[in-house]
């Protein structure tokens, strides 16, 4: 069953279970009358992105390297977190490793489940689907030696992180 909510639902912290709480409703949401009064008073105007829980837009002032693309600003995601982009048509999971940036191809091998959406723990990224895990760095498979992802290079551009695809 959790297979099954997980590719419904996404990630408990993933972009759907944001997007769900922003226009349904959920748990961040006051319980009582007072508490939403309270915190309705504490509203203040922000960005689209930041009312949708998304994080800084990809600087657009940011002359990439030969090859690369900017894919998203070095604040937008935190360490030890990854997440699914798409750029020039291809997917792709980017995660913080402690300040270093790592991409790899968004598609499990396995069962082409989403890596954008799995975990990622000391540079090990973990397929959602059925926790198949990868090296980032390499792109190798700790879980079945056969099985590879591709890697992609990054760089770090003042505020833009730059993946070449």
């Amino acid at each position: 069953m959790s297979l099954l909510k997980s590719l419904l639902l996404g990630r408990p912290d993933g972009l759907r279970a944001s997007l769900r709480k922003r226009f349904f409703g959920g748990e961040d949401r006051p319980r009582d009358a007072a508490a939403a009064a309270a915190a309705a008073r504490e509203v203040q105007p922000v960005a689209a992105e930041a009312s949708l829980g998304l994080k800084p837009e990809a600087p657009k002032d940011v002359t990439p390297p030969d090859g690369f693309e900017v894919v998203l600003h070095r604040e937008a995601l935190k360490p030890g977190k990854v997440t699914e982009i798409i750029i020039g048509g291809t997917a792709i999971a980017v995660a913080n490793n402690n300040g270093a940036f790592l991409a790899c191809a968004n598609t499990c091998p396995h069962a082409d489940g989403p890596l954008g959406e799995g975990t990622f723990e000391d540079g090990v990224l973990t397929c959602p689907y059925h926790g198949w895990q990868f090296d980032m760095a390499s792109g190798q498979c700790k879980t079945n030696a056969d099985a590879k992802v591709r890697v992609y290079q990054t760089a770090v551009v003042g505020d833009a992180v730059c993946v070449r695809l």
